[in-house]
């Protein structure tokens, strides 16, 4: 990963970058595991079924019930797509998808839970990467009705956990159409 992760927003400290990439990796490692777990159990098991899944701590609770073999074999792919694209500086570094969003504020915000870490910092070149920062609207009980009865037409494109591994309006944006 170059110094130029987020496009034009560098990430602070080369130490931070190789903290991001070590979680990114991690996420991708716990991912593989709890994928290759969940295909040995009966169909429809989901890791909702289990307390204390280090998967399921970087996921809204929300959908606790949702996370099951398959997602959780998308989700995998997803991480790996968005490694490689970060890895190469000539590839956009925007994030293409909500899940994409998630990943990518997880692993800033497992830097941030460090003791030894400084957040704030990470949070604005956080948010100065993704924007608004909408995916904490997944993590957030209070906004569950507004999520519910927000039209996805507007703001900051659909967050339903069915549109989460489509490319989102903004992915064309980077692309030069629309």
């Amino acid at each position: 990963m170059n110094n130029d992760t987020g496009g034009d927003h560098p990430m602070p400290g080369t130490r931070m970058r190789r903290l991001f990439d070590e979680n990114l990796s991690m996420i991708e490692t716990m991912t593989r595991i709890e994928t290759r777990r969940l295909g040995r159990m009966p169909r429809g098991t989901h890791l909702g079924q289990d307390d204390g899944n280090p998967v399921t701590d970087l996921l809204p609770d929300r959908y606790l019930d949702r996370y099951d073999r398959e997602f959780l074999y998308r989700m995998l792919g997803s991480t790996i797509r968005l490694r490689a694209r970060l890895a190469d500086p000539k590839t956009d570094h925007a994030a293409h998808s909500v899940i994409e969003e998630i990943l990518i504020s997880r692993a800033v915000r497992l830097i941030a839970d460090d003791d030894n870490e400084e957040g704030s910092g990470l949070e604005a070149w956080l948010e100065d990467w993704l924007g608004d920062l909408d995916v904490d609207r997944l993590y957030d009980p209070a906004a569950d009705e507004a999520t519910l009865a927000s039209d996805p037409a507007t703001g900051s494109g659909d967050m339903r956990f069915d549109h989460w591994f489509e490319d989102q309006y903004w992915a064309d944006e980077t692309d030069g159409g629309e």
